[in-house]
């Protein structure tokens, strides 16, 4: 079942979060009590928009965006989605990505944005759930 988001889900969502995104996959190890930190942040925006998927009680995986201003109207930007590792392609993902695009219709906003690295199998998904690679921006950082 999808259903909206709400602060009280960030334990287990953390938990995920912590399990997937992992050194060996993208090059990175969070705590669960980082990652509960992350998220937190995400959910007090007063914009934020998110769907969790969730069976007998238990998030199996969550989608956490924050809609955004932008000159051809309002638009989301995904922050992230995540999809507990033993329920990854059992189409999880797709339900939550379709759940903010309907969203996206029902409130009138003109797209969704979202950043995931270019090596990851993120990508694929993406491509597959009708996400183009935009040409002409860059990802730039400074440390």
């Amino acid at each position: 079942m999808i259903r909206k988001l709400i602060k009280e889900d960030i334990s287990q969502c953390a938990k995920i979060y912590s399990e997937v995104f992992t050194e060996d996959t993208w090059g990175c190890s969070w705590s669960i009590e980082r990652a509960a930190e992350y998220l937190t942040d995400i959910v007090q925006s007063p914009k934020f928009v998110g769907f969790v998927s969730e069976n007998d009680g238990v998030i199996e995986g969550a989608i956490f965006a924050v809609k955004k201003v932008s000159w051809n109207g309002d638009e989301i930007h995904v922050d992230e989605l995540i999809v507990d590792k033993n329920k990854q392609r059992s189409g999880i993902g797709k339900a939550l990505v379709v759940a903010l695009k309907e969203y996206c219709k029902q409130n009138g906003i003109a797209g969704l944005v979202l950043y995931t690295a270019e090596e990851a199998p993120a990508k694929k998904f993406y491509e597959k759930n009708g996400f183009k690679v935009s040409n002409g921006v860059i990802c730039m950082y400074w440390v």
